[in-house]
């Protein structure tokens, strides 16, 4: 017995529980009765957007009131916003006129209350106050606007006013998702979406009525009536907004999709162009579908809208006037269905078979629409690697004019390079300063290797010219060194031209100890460059130690002209001052090379010659041994052993001869270097 009782006491009390708790999220009667009017009460702000403690006055397009809270800190916060719903066009009709409401909103897109303000619904006469009914606006806080509001499915509509139900649901839905879309960026479609449905809208507004018809996705019959009359029936789907806007035009397809969604249906519509001189005689009662093995349903007059008159869009000129069949939620738009019509006082029914194309099947699925183009990229993609380079190269469409003429100059620089021909090189120094210089602007920079650290090598896809350099780059640096540096670079060039156009009597020669320190100097701003790319630093340090972006682009900054202005001069005094101390992608390339297996090659005589020494315009030999990774690859020193310009023109045997019976080299062929 007492297990009985306290049973009964948890039962009780659980029950307590529960009622408190539906009552206090439940208003009341006198909370939610509405007040008929269209003016806003400051505490009714309140009572649909309770979090707020204060609301600012009515502004803004639409116009609304922002509601703000105050935290402990006395920072005010926006928590969202109330509007009328009268001030957010188009309203929505409930069964007779729109229907008044002042609704709340918070930043998330989540409806915090709702207050119907005002209505003229026809049932307020026989009801009273009917739309004040708390189980029923109860529903509306904490619903999101991305939720359809549809009756009997995300809400439980009034008992018997399923339109009043509809007017207030779509209302509120439709005037939060404008605020929201305003105020808070909400976009009621994806990209995807959304390129899908431009898709089908351009593959639809390139065909007419015949060819819809030419294709089967517009199916017809003709009637015979009475009088030697015919009546003429044309059927299409129409279950998307871009097959509707598509067939009858925006108004008609508007006013039908408003009908057709307080239907609860969610099949779409078929679309029926009634023409033939018996089109006055057309009852929508007397068809019939049928689908499958099923019995034929006769079409209700409340599941046939009207969709106009047959004058605007795709439709115009093929019907008296149109209407739409809103399909069951039993009916499977992917199977073939039997549109059915039978005369007044026939025995016998007129049918036609129709089945869903392809394209409305996507629409309502939500199928993606491709486009020409991405269904060529979509048959691209299983196709052989130079299929799709050729066809769909990363970099679009090729510029074949840069292209070629990039192609030349590679070809001077490896000429040049490959040949030891001094005339060559100065021709690749020329159109390089000239064209990728002052005309292009395509040279590499060490802000392609921080792009490359922090977005990947991918970012060159997009540029085949630029590609081109750095595969050429990487390619001869990997072999012989620094090839970039001889003659591609133009930077580079512009400080050979400075030496060659100088006074020699202007050089100063860096003392051995500073430079062999100084030439670091460059390798540090590498690092440090390239440590702020890692870091993520955001900070933009190349601009500052590579010049030739000031002088090729034409800065406008004091600064960096200046810092241009000391970099020449110097270059002026120190040949090569550029690339022996400062530049980044030299030292860049430098590193690289210290895998290149194709190097200068040297000869005995080397260990006795100061010729190349002294002619090497950045410093990099030491009597016979050469410090590759700051070698440019000039060929100045190539050119001498080639043409035995300094003690290689003697053979080994006649050095040693003259060394040991004391007739010496001339100073000429040790010391005094020869011009290049």
């Amino acid at each position: 017995m007492r297990v009985t009782s306290v049973f009964s006491a948890l039962v009780a009390a659980c029950l307590l529980l529960v009622g408190v708790s539906a009552t206090a999220q439940m208003p009341s009667l006198e909370e939610v009765r509405t007040p008929f009017t269209k003016t806003p009460k400051p505490e009714w702000l309140t009572e649909v957007l309770p979090q707020a403690q204060r609301f600012s006055e009515k502004t803004g397009e639409p116009p609304v009131y922002r509601g703000y809270r105050t935290d402990a800190s006395g920072a005010e916060t926006l928590v969202g916003f109330v509007f009328l719903s009268a001030d957010v066009p188009p309203e929505e009709k409930g069964f007779a006129a729109p229907i008044d409401m002042l609704i709340g909103m918070d930043t998330e897109g989540t409806l915090t209350g709702l207050k119907v303000l005002n209505y003229t619904e026809s049932y307020r006469y026989s009801l009273g106050d009917f739309v004040a009914d708390p189980l029923f606006l109860v529903q509306f806080p904490g619903k999101a606007i991305t939720d359809e509001f549809r009756v009997d499915r995300d809400i439980d509509g009034l008992a018997g006013a399923t339109m009043t139900s509809f007017g207030i649901g779509q209302g509120a839905r439709g005037a939060a998702r404008r605020v929201a879309a305003a105020y808070l960026g909400y976009v009621e479609v994806d990209e995807r979406t959304r390129a899908s449905e431009a898709n089908a809208r351009e593959q639809l507004q390139a065909m007419t009525w015949e060819d819809l018809e030419a294709a089967g996705m517009v199916r017809s019959m003709t009637i015979p009536m009475p009088r030697d009359q015919t009546l003429t029936l044309s059927a299409i789907y129409m279950g998307h907004e871009v097959l509707g806007r598509y067939l009858i035009g925006d108004a008609a397809w508007e006013r039908a999709d408003l009908d057709a969604r307080a239907r609860i249906s969610e099949n779409g519509m078929i679309l029926i162009a009634v023409g033939g001189d018996a089109a006055p005689e057309f009852r929508s009662n007397l068809m019939s579908m049928q689908q499958g093995d099923a019995p034929a349903r006769r079409i209700s007059l409340n599941m046939f809208v009207t969709a106009g008159n047959a004058d605007v869009g795709a439709i115009a000129g093929h019907g008296a006037y149109a209407g739409a069949i809103v399909l069951e939620e039993d009916i499977d738009i992917h199977q073939p269905m039997q549109i059915l019509y039978r005369p007044r006082g026939s025995t016998e029914d007129y049918s036609m078979e129709y089945e869903v194309f392809p394209l409305g099947i996507a629409l309502a699925d939500g199928t993606p629409i491709l486009s020409e183009e991405e269904l060529e990229q979509l048959a691209l993609a299983d196709a052989p690697f130079y299929v799709r380079l050729w066809k769909a190269p990363p970099w679009g469409d090729t510029p074949w004019g840069e292209v070629l003429i990039l192609l030349g100059i590679l070809g001077l620089v490896m000429t040049a390079f490959l040949r030891k021909d001094a005339r060559v090189r100065w021709a690749a120094l020329t159109v390089t300063l000239g064209y990728l210089g002052f005309y292009k602007g395509g040279f590499l920079s060490v802000a392609h290797i921080t792009g490359a650290i922090s977005q990947g090598p991918g970012i060159f896809l997009n540029n085949l010219p630029m590609l081109m350099i750095i595969v050429f780059t990487v390619v001869t640096t990997l072999l012989w060194g620094r090839v970039f540096c001889s003659s591609l670079c133009p930077f580079g060039a512009l400080q050979d031209f400075i030496t060659r156009f100088t006074p020699k009597g202007w050089r100063v020669k860096v003392p051995q100890a500073i430079h062999d320190r100084a030439l670091y100097i460059k390798y540090g701003i590498l690092a440090l460059i390239v440590g702020a790319s890692v870091l993520h630093t955001g900070v933009s340090l190349f601009q500052y130690f590579e010049p030739f972006g000031t002088l090729f682009f034409f800065s406008s900054s004091v600064l960096l002209w200046s810092i241009l202005i000391v970099i020449l001069i110097a270059s002026v005094l120190v040949e090569r001052f550029y690339c022996r101390y400062v530049c980044p992608l030299g030292a860049a390339l430098g590193i690289v090379s210290l895998v290149s297996p194709l190097r200068i090659a040297r000869v005995p005589q080397c260990d006795l010659c100061k010729v190349c020494e002294h002619a090497c315009p950045t410093g990099a030999i030491r009597g016979p041994a050469i410090d590759f990774k700051e070698c440019v690859r000039c060929d100045i020193c190539e050119s001498k052993l080639i043409k035995k310009a300094g003690t290689c023109r003697h053979s080994m045997d006649e050095i040693e001869r003259r060394r040991h019976h004391g007739n010496r080299i001339p100073t000429r062929e040790l010391d005094t270097p020869t011009p290049a």
